[in-house]
């Protein structure tokens, strides 16, 4: 018995493999640009693909959200951790009270991931977010609002902070 559901297992983990380079090559043909050995695990939701570029060595896990109102530029060795967002684009909030928030504008506004940045479960990127540093850990559910520039560290919180150096 154990022979045989370790023998299904390791069919389901290969079919499970197989389907995710068939997505990965689907989103090759549809994403601004991608890099090699992009890997897409289960199903992310992605929106206007023609808006994302991304590196070398990407993996995006099941349940991600990329919001691409803005241009997304995901940069190399990058992990997307389950329901991780990004999102490029906001409403224009300036008229909202004078028109009696009948007239809403969206606004892009890009995002930059750099290399070695890791999404953590559940964390977001908001509009207009640069990831610079090297290495950067946003530990999950925090809420990235302003641009992270340093390397190697780790940012937690709503809105995440730096809480920890790496190097």
């Amino acid at each position: 018995m154990r022979i045989l559901a370790k023998f299904f297992s390791l069919i389901s983990y290969k079919l499970y493999c197989k389907i995710g380079q068939v997505r990965a090559n689907y989103y090759k043909l549809i994403l601004g640009g991608v890099g090699e050995d992009f890997i897409i695990n289960g199903r992310p939701l992605i929106f206007q693909p023609e808006k994302i570029f991304i590196g070398n060595h990407v993996t995006i896990n099941n349940g991600v959200t990329i919001a691409s109102r803005g241009k997304v530029t995901i940069g190399d060795y990058v992990v997307m951790s389950r329901g991780s967002q990004i999102t490029a684009g906001e409403l224009d909030t300036s008229c909202w009270a004078n028109d009696g928030f009948k007239r809403t504008e969206h606004i892009e506004k890009p995002v930059f991931l750099g290399e070695g940045t890791w999404l953590c479960v559940n964390s977001i990127v908001l509009p207009g977010v640069s990831i610079s540093g090297k290495g950067v850990i946003v530990a999950a559910g925090a809420v990235v609002t302003h641009d992270i520039s340093e390397d190697y560290v780790i940012v937690a919180g709503v809105p995440a902070k730096i809480v920890k150096k790496l190097k």
